[in-house]
């Protein structure tokens, strides 16, 4: 379930002798907590799990995790790139956070290591050269991207609320659309279990690809596939969910912002009535 850039950590780590192991997922994309129990033991080092999945927008279960990595004596590092900005979050609870500006409407190319005071770890550098960031990420800081980051960081937390409810209307209306247009589709991740304004939809019998191909411009989707050496493979999100080959194939996702309006949802929803098979 985890990002790329997470399993790919994990990969070199394993390449270097660590054991690496997966926790199992239910249905909905959230981590089996009794499997977690059973996997975490006395000789676990570390545990990093994405506070809110990129693709599905499945929400974890942080408490649990941190009180059984806790009790292990583990460390923690959670994955809140998709989660600042549209959960409450104190990252004090971790012991390692990450966090990306251009998640919550702020500048690209810019993010944050969050390293809790209270843990004995310190991260040790993966570049060399100057002593900028406590010698952690070596180079001029990037003084523009870094205002806008704390300035979007800001106002994310000040429109939380607002953000949640207006990106949660949009997503009921656009749902309400299809139906009304008798789309037939399969909603991933159940309302309870996702954040606001995230849709990842299987539409029976389209191949997502094909459906994002005959939207053009109208309207921004993506599949839950990802490119591989120019070879397109199934999702390793939704296969981990349950999901076959085809079914995976056929799921696109959807996210509804906040600088979106009610305009787009019902425009979005009579774009994707056009295309989708019945």
């Amino acid at each position: 379930m985890e990002h790329k850039s997470v399993l790919a950590s994990a990969g070199s780590l394993r390449s270097a002798g660590f054991r690496i192991v997966e926790a199992p997922v239910d249905g909905n994309g959230v981590i089996n907590i009794p499997a977690l129990e059973r996997l975490v033991s006395d000789r676990t080092l570390l545990v990093s799990v994405m506070a809110v999945n990129n693709e599905v927008g499945s929400i974890q279960p942080l408490f649990d995790v941190v009180r059984i990595s806790r009790a292990a004596g583990a460390l923690v590092h959670v994955d809140a790139a998709q989660a600042v900005g549209k959960l409450a979050l104190d990252c004090s609870e971790f012991d390692l956070a990450s966090l990306s500006s251009h998640k919550m409407y702020g500048p690209m190319g810019v993010g944050a290591l969050f390293v809790s005071a209270a843990t004995q770890l310190r991260p040790l550098p993966v570049l060399f050269g100057g002593s900028q960031e406590a010698g952690i990420r070596p180079g001029t800081l990037p003084t523009p991207l870094v205002v806008g980051f704390g300035m979007a960081a800001k106002v994310s937390r000040t429109r939380l609320g607002p953000d949640a409810a207006h990106s949660r209307n949009l997503s009921a209306l656009f749902l309400e659309e299809l139906r009304s247009r008798q789309v037939q589709f399969v909603e991933s991740i159940s309302e309870l279990n996702r954040v606001p304004g995230s849709l990842s939809l299987r539409f029976p019998g389209n191949d997502a690809i094909s459906v994002i191909s005959r939207s053009g411009d109208r309207i921004a989707i993506s599949e839950g596939s990802a490119c591989t050496s120019g070879q397109i493979t199934a999702s390793h999100v939704l296969l981990h969910m349950g999901l076959t080959q085809k079914e995976a194939s056929e799921t696109v996702r959807l996210y509804f912002s906040r600088y979106n309006n009610e305009a787009d949802a019902t425009e979005a929803a009579v774009v994707l009535s056009e295309i989708v098979r019945r």
